[in-house]
């Protein structure tokens, strides 16, 4: 992986799972790391591990997550990328979901990124990163049940491709980072007592990824010259390739 060192990066969704890998990743590799997440206790262990600054934020609170990213900013004197990595994911067919869970991963997944890009831009300038980790079904609707999910990581992909006609014309580089399953507890609390929902989630795990393979790759992004600016970059474990 490429040396950070020096750079002031920080990570949303980094209490758990691909945002905590992220940040551990970036850390090791020589960043100075800002950890935002809602979840405090998490965030401040997390913090003390890899010596970061903790700003505790939940990414739909728009207020929030721009106070914690200013915070943030003034704690690390600036910020030179940002790797929104917060997301939800929940399961089901459009005629069989509560459309409370459509809420809640459009607020975490589209909202959220939103509010997070809103923050991040004033301090992101020329060389600067912005990473979102989306998904590959940000690039194709892998099932009925998925399809709710899948719409929100499209409209991830949509998201950056605004930030790259916005912000990119000054200079920042916007990448999304599109990993297919990763094996992590993003599903953990949803639809207890489902099957189908408890295979899935089985599937995940036996064949996917790792969250640090998902940070690596974010990390070999960030590390790459200033010149050079990867749009997307996609990746599956070959155990999923193979089934």
């Amino acid at each position: 992986m490429g040396s950070l060192d020096g750079r002031r990066v920080v990570v949303t969704g980094a209490s758990s799972g691909i945002g905590a890998a992220v940040a551990r990743a970036a850390a090791d590799a020589g960043a100075r790391v800002g950890l935002l997440a809602r979840r405090a206790d998490r965030l401040e262990a997390l913090a003390a591990e890899v010596g970061g600054r903790a700003g505790v934020a939940d990414v739909t609170d728009a207020a929030a997550v721009t106070r914690a990213v200013d915070e943030l900013a003034g704690a690390l004197g600036g910020v030179d990328a940002v790797v929104a990595a917060a997301g939800t994911m929940h399961l089901g067919a459009v005629s069989e979901t509560d459309p409370q869970r459509w809420r809640e991963v459009f607020d975490v997944n589209v909202h959220g990124l939103l509010a997070t890009a809103r923050a991040a831009l004033p301090h992101l300038g020329e060389g600067a990163s912005w990473v979102t980790v989306s998904s590959m079904s940000g690039r194709r609707v892998p099932s009925a049940a998925g399809g709710v999910y899948a719409a929100s990581k499209h409209a991830a992909h949509a998201v950056d491709e605004t930030l790259r006609r916005e912000a990119g014309a000054r200079g920042v580089r916007v990448t999304t980072v599109a990993p297919g399953f990763v094996a992590t507890d993003l599903m953990a609390g949803d639809e207890p007592g489902r099957e189908d929902v408890a295979a899935f989630r089985g599937r995940m795990h036996e064949l996917g990824l790792t969250p640090e393979h998902v940070a690596a790759a974010v990390v070999h992004v960030l590390g790459l010259p200033p010149e050079v600016c990867v749009v997307e970059y996609a990746l599956v474990s070959s155990a999923q390739q193979r089934g």
